[in-house]
């Protein structure tokens, strides 16, 4: 899924939205999309209320697991895929702590180290969720602005760039798990 809907409505037509969507999530069956899924007794739900100058603003979330609606051979594919994602995650990690590890010492990374961190970070993003494509795009700017630091000897460049990756996948597994915490 992951498409977002943004547009201007009345007071009474969000009244009316919000009213449909409560009384699906009562009956325990939610369409959106042209799909169709079961609803848990328990789903998580993140609400939030933020005036600030002048203005509120409201969101709220809900999520559950949808594997439940899924036949026996998707669930399995999920679940191969969700593996197979925690194994290059898992390498992925790795390959950043060697990385760390040389430029610590005040050197620049051997070839094959660099690309197999470079091979790892591509191969995540190309499993990665829709909804994390503009996360992905600036982890792989900087993993190029890292590339051509390390190609042309920049030692503060490289630095640089490689806290900041530390900072892009501190700030998508912060955010992943928050999203997915009453997740399958």
């Amino acid at each position: 899924m992951g498409e977002k809907d943004e547009q201007t409505m009345s007071r009474q037509e969000l009244a009316d939205y919000l009213t449909s969507l409560g009384e699906q999530l009562r009956q325990g069956a939610f369409s959106a999309q042209g799909r169709h899924w079961t609803v848990p007794d328990d789903l998580f739900v993140r609400m939030e209320f933020k005036e600030k100058k002048g203005h509120l603003g409201a969101k709220l979330s809900w999520s559950w697991s949808s594997l439940g609606d899924y036949d026996q051979a998707a669930r399995q594919e999920v679940s191969r895929g969700q593996d197979s994602l925690k194994t290059l995650k898992k390498r992925l990690g790795a390959g950043f702590k060697a990385l760390q590890q040389v430029v610590s010492q005040g050197g620049f990374p051997e070839t094959r180290t660099l690309e197999d961190f470079v091979a790892s970070s591509r191969a995540f993003a190309a499993m990665a969720e829709p909804e994390w494509e503009t996360a992905m795009q600036e982890y792989l700017d900087h993993l190029a602005n890292l590339e051509h630091a390390v190609a042309n000897r920049q030692q503060e460049v490289m630095l640089h760039e490689l806290r900041d990756l530390q900072n892009c996948m501190a700030t998508c597994h912060r955010e992943f798990k928050s999203g997915s915490k009453n997740r399958g």
